[in-house]
């Protein structure tokens, strides 16, 4: 436990949204990376895919590697860097390798069951029972009206409040992990 919560603290901050599929995740995340970036913030962003997804294409060198049993496969260029392994990596891995490369801030999509804070997006009534699902909500994120809550709510169109919310919360974090 010792290691893991010493490991938590060396990372940037991370922030999860869920939600179910075409919630708005991914237009709001786009909407939140281009105001981090724009103020100078170093991004990680993860997503989670429920589907086997393919990056290779038949026939390419890398997918040939992979095809012949190679377990990693990196492809670099000028200006890109793509690393593809033949597993699943744990999201906390994921997270550290960001946080090693200079991520300050780690915007995750998905993976619902993780402890990590949360931003929850719920676009239909019946998404609202998603908040008894998922554990360490920091705000909900709505494209209907919700009575109060005892946690911040935002319509899906107040992105520049989102963002605000966000920063703040990373500020507080960044503060409180230079306390320990």
């Amino acid at each position: 436990m010792n290691k893991e919560l010493n490991h938590m603290e060396s990372t940037g901050t991370v922030i999860q949204f869920v939600g179910y599929s075409n919630s708005g995740k991914t237009t709001l995340l786009c909407k939140l990376i281009e105001q981090f970036t724009h103020i100078g913030v170093r991004l990680g962003v993860i997503k989670h895919d429920g589907h086997d997804f393919e990056l290779d294409q038949q026939g390419k060198d890398t997918w040939n590697f992979r095809q012949a049993g190679a377990p990693m496969v990196a492809i670099q260029s000028a200006t890109k860097t793509a690393w593809m392994e033949n597993h699943a990596v744990p999201l906390s891995q994921l997270i550290s390798r960001m946080s090693e490369q200079g991520a300050e801030l780690i915007l995750v999509e998905g993976f619902k069951q993780e402890s990590y804070p949360k931003i929850v997006v719920i676009r239909r009534e019946e998404d609202i029972e998603l908040l008894d699902k998922v554990q360490n909500i920091l705000a909900v994120v709505s494209w209907l009206p919700l009575q109060k809550m005892s946690i911040p709510v935002f319509s899906i169109d107040q992105v520049d409040e989102i963002f605000q919310f966000i920063h703040g919360h990373r500020l507080v974090q960044k503060k409180e992990n230079k306390r320990k």
